[in-house]
């Protein structure tokens, strides 16, 4: 027993590290919110091919990801655990691939339990292994297509990278291609992966493009939005308002591989580089990150996230120059205390959050000062807080431009949103009771104090009311 817990400590430690707190902090906005309710409309609705939020179709992301959160929430609950669950058991897939990648390229198991440890300690890894978005997901796919080909198993590495797209995208393609096209180039004639490119490439496209393809029959106005909007403008246009300088990943980079940056052999691979020096594998790992890195610097929409998928390269770098395996738990092991504390402070500071805050202590508020509003109208005006609705349990009116509504909404589907929050403040005035959550700078302005309340404050946003029969004090989270 013990020598099956030594062979298998970096394991062990990797999901204690991922697991441990997982659900002790509420749902952060918008993103964590915005994909719990959609996966929690679908688990109720059981409409698994078109997404919902707040009943309204929402077509911004393909399915995977709700769909795994979905299941989650049915095995598990509709808690934050269960909401994370898919990001956390898909980083210790990244995990365990890393480890097996390590093991195929340098042919020492101390190297690959390094790269396993050096990836999971990574603070950009870490941080998403522990939320809810599609983007760990997809770096499982991108990792286990890149593990398939480098173990020769040549249909898989096409299969997973059409899982990836259907996860979240383009990249899921760009990262997988960049790298065995770099194994390729380095590799010499007795190495080459020989793929099936002309029927994998088709096998990968039909996976891939299969739910766009299927909603665009049904709908021909969707096909616009997806192969224009969502796929050309996202990556060559500023359109999705996420512009930032051509610079800006070279910053953000080496924030995301804290600790580890201190221990890239950047000198040695500016050597090899000079020399045209590579062995496949160096060709593979060096691929994987410039190719991806130039196509992300040059799109018109940029987030910290969209790295992600290059650091278990990073992993696999560090750990080909890294000396000694017992410095690595060292450094690993301080560095799991940082992050745990880091993300068990931040759940304790949650108003310090701003617009990323959960709204989980709003609705506990609501439900304690307000007994009667789970019968009431619930909304949120010009605010991207669908975790309202999650911890609610009980869908949103919102404003049109956050509805993320895909085309011009029915006369009913109306009913449910609003053109502004002025269009808001005056509808909700008079009529049923009415509770939401506005930017308390909006609520200033344009609400009218003497038909409305404000019952809590979180962060800059303000839960408010619009009846005052049962007025109570203000509270101040």
């Amino acid at each position: 027993m013990t020598r099956i817990l030594k062979h298998y400590a970096w394991l062990i430690f990797a999901t204690t590290a991922i697991l441990l707190l997982l659900g002790q902090r509420g749902l952060n906005e918008p993103d964590e919110g915005r994909y719990a309710e959609i996966a929690r409309e679908m688990a109720a609705d059981g409409d698994w091919l078109i997404p919902h939020m707040n009943g309204l179709p929402h077509f911004q992301k393909p399915p995977i990801i709700y769909w795994l959160t979905a299941s989650s929430f049915k095995v598990f609950g509709q808690n934050e655990w269960a909401a994370r669950l898919p990001s956390a058991l898909s980083s210790l897939g990244v995990v365990f691939l890393v480890f097996l990648l390590a093991r195929r390229f340098f042919g020492n198991r101390d190297q690959a339990v390094i790269a396993a440890l050096v990836v999971t300690t990574s603070v950009g890894f870490f941080a998403m292994s522990r939320l809810l978005t599609p983007d760990m997901t997809m770096t499982f796919w991108i990792t286990a297509a890149i593990t398939a080909a480098a173990y020769r198993r040549r249909w898989a590495f096409f299969i997973l990278m059409g899982l990836g797209f259907l996860t979240k995208g383009p990249m899921a393609l760009v990262v997988p291609l960049s790298a065995v096209l770099g194994w390729e180039w380095a590799a010499p004639a007795d190495e080459k992966l020989r793929l099936p490119w002309g029927r994998g490439l088709i096998l990968t496209l039909s996976i891939s493009f299969s739910w766009f393809v299927v909603l665009s029959l049904r709908d021909h106005s969707l096909a616009e939005y997806f192969w224009r909007y969502e796929l050309v403008e996202r990556f060559g246009s500023k359109t999705h308002g996420r512009s930032r300088p051509i610079w800006f990943f070279v910053m953000v980079l080496p924030l995301a591989l804290m600790p580890w940056i201190f221990f890239v052999p950047f000198k040695r691979g500016w050597q090899h580089l000079k020399e045209r020096r590579f062995s496949a594998w160096q060709g593979l790992v060096v691929a994987w990150i410039a190719l991806p890195f130039i196509v992300l610097s040059l799109s018109g929409s940029k987030l910290p996230t969209y790295i992600l998928p290059l650091i278990p390269a990073f992993a696999l770098i560090v750990a080909a120059g890294m000396p000694s395996l017992t410095r690595t738990w060292r450094v690993a092991m301080v560095a799991t205390v940082v992050l745990i504390g880091v993300d068990f402070g931040v759940s304790q500071n949650n108003d310090l959050l701003g617009v990323q805050a959960s709204s989980k202590e709003l609705v506990e508020i609501l439900h304690e000062k307000e007994p009667d509003s789970k019968d009431a109208i619930l909304f949120a005006c010009e605010t991207r807080t669908e975790g309202l609705a999650f911890y609610a349990k009980h869908l949103l009116d919102v404003t049109r431009p956050e509805a993320d509504f895909v085309g011009e909404p029915t006369a009913q589907q109306w009913t449910h949103l609003f053109a502004s929050a002025t269009d808001c403040a005056e509808k909700l005035t008079d009529g049923e009771d009415a509770h939401g959550i506005v930017r308390t700078t909006r609520f200033e302005q344009t609400f009218d104090r003497a038909k409305w309340r404000v019952i809590a404050t979180s962060g800059p946003f303000s839960l408010v009311a619009n009846h005052d029969e049962h007025s109570s004090a203000d509270a101040t989270l």
